[in-house]
């Protein structure tokens, strides 16, 4: 008789060959994966919602650049991943959610909670299959691992029909380890580029949220090399040292004012690893209207193609990597002036406003983000919201990441809650402090998994932007003088506290006045080395926005020259 294990088991068998460390998710009726996990010495954090489950397993992938595990059942188990799945597919996290399905000998047939569950997730990952025979089990999770992590990382999803969860597996299995591919750009798209490159002048370079899976400082030296300005896209924050002479902010609606020279009298602009979002590129049919426009991604459907220019296909570093042992000009000496120029200016601006808040009633964000970088080590692990005051750290110089730190940010999908139940996932996948900045919409729809923090005793800091309810929305109608009596979307009745669980590992502190800021904030980081949960409500003010999102039109501020007139 030939020994045989059960599906769990060949399933765990492979994720543990792969080196998955931690699982995420809720099960179904079907406990049997329980049984399979002792022996694999791998954790399963199980959530209290799926679409929580999915943030985590997101923000583990991020932090680690390594494939994550979310498991759930299914029907509406599975329907309730969809918002997670197309967050981590428009941040490019490699994530693999296994799910049961219908049995084959059910299909059809209104069994219990049946439904279309490849139709549903089809869209939102890069690959979905169905295993309909044991003999393909293997199979599927090696493709699956290989295509989440290679080319432009994202979701995959298998299903696991519940008739095919209760047949052996052959125990002779050869597991095969997920391998990383990289590709260089062919030579005559990369001769192409350079023809530009090497008589350009005034140089910008933009990083995208791409290039994270990367290491070194190949981008930097390049940059030195042509004297190029540095920008990020807002996935794009912590490949670059912002503390880099030629890192410039943000590139599109979180840039600077004073820094939107720079684009304006670029003469060629690079952008690595970035889809050129909307919002990256807020602006830029006024700023580089004749601007030749090089880009480099992995991804055909990564591209972009409202902008003219030449396209390199492949790794974003392989490209600059080539391009470092071709020297150009020197670097020209007046546009190093003035990236050096906007940036004094952009640094003077924010210290200006700093002394100006100074002189102003209660804690303005821009006060709490310089008290962070301050307070907090250099190395943490920023994950934000993209709320009215949550905002704020998107516009540099008022955050910066330095050496060693890591900003994870929700996609341009911006699903709301994703960077409080995201934090958990990073914690658990790295020694560094985790900080999370939220409003208080996000943190409350994030609190059905606040106690899975306190079950796991997943240390996190919890900086929560307390404006009573949902800002952005509140703000839009009073810029538009709308009458909203009848529908209030901040409520002064909400901005009294946020409901906080009573428990030992959770430390509950709070920031009414700047006077107390910072001794809370020490504190915070004190109880955070203890190992606790720490949640510091911050009482924001409606009308604490950056200048950029103050002229607000639908999803978009208008633009600047809009703006003025106004």
């Amino acid at each position: 008789m030939t020994a045989s294990i059960s599906p769990w088991d060949a399933i765990i068998g492979y994720l543990q060959s792969a080196g998955v460390q931690h699982l995420f998710g809720l099960p179904s009726d079907d406990l049997n994966i329980v049984a399979s996990l002792p022996s694999s010495g791998m954790d399963f954090i199980l959530c209290k919602d799926q679409r929580n489950a999915v943030f985590m397993s997101a923000g583990y992938a991020l932090t680690t650049n390594q494939m994550s595990v979310c498991v759930v059942g299914k029907g509406p188990a599975l329907s309730n991943t969809l918002t997670g799945l197309l967050e981590a597919k428009n941040l490019g996290a490699p994530l693999l959610l296994l799910a049961l399905g219908t049995g084959g000998d059910k299909l059809g047939t209104r069994s219990f909670q049946e439904a279309d569950q490849i139709s549903l997730v089809k869209p939102l990952v890069k690959w979905a299959y169905r295993v309909e025979h044991v003999d393909r089990l293997v199979w599927a999770m090696e493709r699956a691992a290989f295509l989440a992590i290679n080319g432009a990382p994202g979701p995959v999803y298998i299903e696991l029909p519940e008739n095919l969860m209760d047949q052996p597996v052959p125990t002779e299995l050869q597991f095969a380890p997920p391998e990383k591919l990289s590709c260089s750009p062919s030579l005559r798209e990369l001769d192409a580029a350079w023809s530009i490159i090497e008589t350009a002048r005034r140089p910008l370079i933009l990083v995208g949220g791409g290039m994270k899976s990367g290491t070194g400082d190949v981008i930097e030296r390049f940059a030195s090399q042509h004297g190029a300005a540095l920008f990020a896209t807002a996935s794009g924050r912590s490949v670059i040292n912002e503390d880099h002479a030629l890192f410039c902010g943000v590139a599109g609606l979180y840039t600077d004012l004073s820094l939107r020279q720079i684009w304006n009298e670029s003469d060629v602009v690079i952008t690595l690893g970035s889809r050129l979002e909307e919002t990256a590129t807020f602006e830029w049919d006024i700023l580089l209207q004749d601007t030749p426009l090089i880009q480099v991604n992995v991804e055909l459907e990564d591209f972009a193609h409202e902008f003219r220019g030449i396209k390199l296909l492949g790794d974003g570093y392989a490209a600059v990597e080539q391009w470092l042992e071709r020297r150009g000009q020197e670097p020209d000496e007046a546009w190093l002036e003035t990236i050096g120029r906007c940036k004094q200016k952009a640094f003077s601006q924010r210290a200006n406003y700093l002394e100006e808040l100074k002189r102003a009633p209660g804690i303005h964000v821009p006060e709490l983000l310089d008290m962070i970088q301050a307070e907090f080590p250099e190395d943490l692990v920023l994950l934000q919201e993209n709320g009215l005051q949550d905002m704020w750290s998107y516009f540099y110089p008022y955050f910066r990441f330095a050496s060693g730190s890591l900003s994870i940010v929700p996609s341009d999908q911006t699903s709301l809650g994703f960077g409080a139940a995201a934090a958990l996932g990073a914690s658990v996948a790295t020694e560094r402090p985790v900080v999370a900045l939220v409003g208080d919409g996000a943190f409350n729809l994030f609190c059905s998994d606040f106690m899975t923090a306190v079950q796991y005793q997943i240390p996190v800091i919890y900086l929560v932007l307390n404006n009573g309810g949902y800002g952005w929305l509140q703000n839009q109608m009073n810029y538009k003088h709308i009458s909203g009596q009848d529908f209030p979307f901040v409520s002064e009745a909400v901005k009294t506290g946020i409901q906080i669980p009573q428990y030992e590992f959770v430390e509950s502190l709070a920031i009414r006045s700047k006077g107390e800021a910072r001794e809370q904030l020490q504190l915070a980081w004190q109880k955070y080395k203890e190992n606790k949960l720490v949640v510091v409500e911050v009482f924001a003010d409606l009308a604490d926005v950056h200048e950029k999102i103050s002229h607000v039109y639908g999803d978009f501020p208008l633009y600047e020259q809009q703006a003025s007139k106004n």
